[in-house]
């Protein structure tokens, strides 16, 4: 995988009767291009809780797939107002998962960009919250930086 972008992850989460929690990263990413589709793909770490994981974010104007595969395998689709059920699977166990998309902003292109998704999620027919993610993609530099 040939690591061309910086990604940075602004992750927050929302969840019934818990302060708001959000997540910071920046990583290196892969980001390809085919027929309209573009596909962002890195790989997970220790700050996540999923090495071993890779994350592949499939980017259609209307609609965004979310693939894990290697420790934590999953897939998500989000599509604005559509419920979606899957299953995480974990080295602990698997959890049945429902989303109901609320909001995706894609602005991504062959170049980087930006992309927001924000969901709802069920965990187990439990109602928990509120998910929303900002990916930043930006190319690399010559000295392996870019500007985030």
């Amino acid at each position: 995988m040939a690591c061309d972008f910086l990604l940075h992850v602004k992750g927050m989460q929302r969840y019934i009767d818990q302060e708001p929690d959000t997540i910071e990263l920046t990583t290196e990413a892969d980001l390809q291009g085919e027929e309209g589709v573009l596909f962002l793909r890195y790989a997970e770490s220790e700050l996540t809780g999923l090495a071993g994981t890779t994350t592949v974010f499939e980017i259609r104007r209307d609609r965004v797939i979310l693939r894990r595969t290697g420790s934590v395998t999953s897939e998500m689709v989000f599509v604005r107002g559509n419920i979606h059920e899957s299953l995480y699977n974990t080295p602990e166990g698997s959890l049945m998962i429902t989303i109901r998309t609320t909001a995706i902003d894609d602005e991504m292109t062959l170049e980087g960009g930006n992309l927001h998704v924000a969901y709802d999620i069920t965990i187990e027919g439990l109602g928990m919250g509120k998910i929303d993610y900002w990916l930043t993609v930006r190319p690399k530099t010559a000295d392996g930086e870019g500007e985030l």
